[in-house]
């Protein structure tokens, strides 16, 4: 398959009021491409039903090159250290969309 890039999936969720605060550490480390969504459903800090927007979160979806991976989860963990809720896991992807393959550098 030559048309396949590896890349890092990064699964965020977080508190919708922090939307923002994610979308500017995107712009920080130059991601300009992600997903995000409303979503619903329980866990540590019980039930997050998404019927007000106190109780709202969102998950945003960023494919990502090695090269700028380590930073992201950089930014995050810091942003975690200070108390703020962010959910990151990460997995490692094929990317099937040849024009989207792009060097290590972008």
């Amino acid at each position: 398959m030559d048309n396949l890039c590896n890349q890092k999936l990064v699964q965020i969720i977080t508190s919708n009021i922090l939307e923002t605060r994610l979308k500017k550490i995107f712009k920080k480390l130059n991601i300009s491409s992600y997903t995000n969504l409303s979503v619903n459903g329980q866990g540590d800090t019980g039930l997050q039903s998404g019927h007000f927007d106190a109780d709202s979160n969102v998950m945003f979806m960023v494919m990502l090159p090695e090269a700028k991976f380590e930073s992201l989860i950089n930014e995050l963990n810091q942003d975690i250290r200070k108390g703020y809720h962010h959910f990151v896991f990460s997995l490692n992807a094929e990317l099937h969309s040849p024009f989207k393959c792009r060097s290590e550098d972008s």
